[in-house]
């Protein structure tokens, strides 16, 4: 079989159908990827000379796969519209199909939703020998104006019986400026988004995880699966030989940190004496102990990202996320105690339209307190439809329109999200400009005392109340969130690898 994957992403780095791309090829297939990249202005969309391009290519193909998320699904729709003309089966999977197949299903007559490895190499054999597809699990089918919806099947629990994620680049493509060129190693721009297992226990209701929970009950042996250390050394030292001018990798784990000390020590001592190369990961701060970080680091982790997200009430009563700000504080002293060597960055989300004042005004009492030097990461809550939050906005008229979601907006696109909800303006708006190098006086561009200033109750209440001068201060955010989405990051995309690599190293550092 000739089949042709297709990634909406807006960055090369799409494990998931690289994954898909090595069982299909394990299986025997002659597999082609394309990555259909685009900015992270999502309302942009593909035009027509780039789709005739892409046509051109999967032309020849007996199978056509494409994945989106719910913020690149406009561009994966308009793939599909366009390449059915050629007459040959599409499936279209990824997170937004498995949370949203209902809307996928409009499109596209063959939907995967779960985790589609089994799936896709059932659905290429039933291709293959003419034989029909209608019950093959995890499987939506729309025939003769009927949809079936077949189950999922068992979760896979051994990880590493899975194939090594296809970074065999002769067979790719991308999209760069108007043009689809074969891939080449410098547009993974020195670096790989390296997953090294499945799940997450927290399932907060602002994230896809809830609903995979839900979907996987009594398909599963355990929530969280790994690969196991050997397993992830493997993969990274083959992507070393192969991507010679690969600089570091960064683990997308929901939370590294999650896994077993044993593990972890297991995987530093194998990092450290066999890949000798600086690495990044992800963590929370219930899971963040010395013991774990003292290993990281050692091992070569230059950078990590801790997920804060809400106020202590904000986590527990609307995204039901277990932590409380001792954690939080907590897992920043000890991040602290490596400030020399570690890069640490906090990830909290602002303007959630159930947001009280004083839940704002409490998170960034909590960022005052975490100890110094770190980087704080302001991203704006969008609703992914089929999410508990999403669900829940829609029933109580939160969310009117589509638009309203927000899920088409980047979530550093400040200025839009503030003037889309609404709500909290004025402090939504401090805490956006907050984001950047946190020291003793300065958070970003703004110095502490300006913000205790600014955060008086008096100035709060008045702010509040008449939303004129947050009006005009986010007319200038809006100019300067434009010069750096059309200026500075195309400048920084055209600079040399290795200048990316130096700046890479020192931008979270004061």
């Amino acid at each position: 079989m000739k089949i042709t994957l297709i990634s909406t992403a807006t960055f090369p780095s799409d494990q998931g159908i690289r994954t898909i791309s090595s069982v299909l090829k394990k299986a025997g297939h002659d597999v082609k990827l394309v990555f259909m990249t685009l900015s992270e202005d999502y309302s942009r969309n593909y035009i027509k000379s780039e789709l005739i391009q892409l046509a051109k290519i999967c032309k020849n193909s007996d199978l056509i796969g494409i994945c989106s998320y719910a913020s690149t699904a406009k561009r994966a729709i308009r793939i599909i519209k366009f390449l059915k003309q050629l007459n040959i089966p599409i499936v279209y999977g990824g997170v937004h199909a498995t949370i949203c197949p209902q809307a996928c299903i409009k499109h596209a007559d063959i939907v995967c939703i779960g985790e589609g490895e089994g799936a896709i190499v059932n659905l290429a054999e039933a291709i293959e020998k003419n034989k029909s597809i209608d019950k093959i699990k995890n499987l939506w089918i729309k025939k003769e104006n009927k949809i079936i919806k077949n189950p999922v099947r068992n979760i896979i629990n051994d990880l590493d019986s899975l194939p090594l994620a296809d970074y065999n680049i002769e067979s790719h493509y991308i999209l760069e400026k108007g043009k689809i060129r074969k891939f080449r190693e410098q547009d993974l721009a020195g670096q790989i988004f390296f997953l090294t297992g499945r799940g997450c226990p927290y399932g907060c209701d602002y994230c896809s995880n809830s609903l995979f929970n839900e979907l996987y009950k009594g398909k599963r042996k355990q929530i969280l699966r790994w690969h196991s250390p050997e397993y992830i050394i493997k993969g990274i030292l083959e992507l070393k030989k192969k991507l010679p001018s690969l600089n570091y990798f960064d683990i997308r784990d929901d939370t590294f940190s999650l896994r077993p000390l044993q593990d972890i020590k297991k995987f530093c001592e194998l990092y450290k004496e066999k890949v000798k190369m600086r690495f990044k990961c992800l963590g929370d701060p219930r899971t963040t102990n010395n013991e774990k970080i003292k290993l990281l680091v050692d091992a070569g982790c230059t950078d990590i990202i801790i997920g804060i997200q809400g106020s202590e009430r904000v986590n527990k009563e609307i995204y039901h996320r277990a932590e409380t700000d001792a954690d939080v504080l907590q897992a920043g002293k000890i991040l602290n105690k490596y400030k020399n060597k570690l890069a640490v960055m906090y990830d909290v989300i602002t303007c959630n339209p159930y947001e009280k004042p004083q839940d704002i005004i409490n998170l960034i009492r909590l960022l005052q307190k975490i100890p110094k030097p770190y980087f704080l990461s302001v991203n704006n809550l969008v609703f992914f439809p089929g999410t508990k939050l999403d669900t829940r906005a829609r029933q109580d008229g939160t969310i009117k329109t589509e638009k309203d979601a927000a899920y088409q907006l980047n979530y550093w696109d400040r200025s839009a999200h503030i003037l889309l909800k609404r709500k909290n303006m004025y402090l939504n708006l401090i805490l956006n400009l907050m984001r950047g190098v946190v020291t003793e006086n300065r958070f970003g561009i703004i110095l502490n005392s300006l913000i205790n200033n600014l955060l008086k109750p008096k100035r709060i209440k008045q702010n509040l109340k008449n939303p004129f001068p947050t009006l005009i201060i986010l007319k200038f955010v809006s100019i300067a969130d434009l010069i750096r989405e059309r200026i500075l990051k195309p400048t920084y995309r055209s600079l040399p690898l290795n200048f990316k690599v130096w700046y890479d190293k020192v931008r979270y550092r004061v």
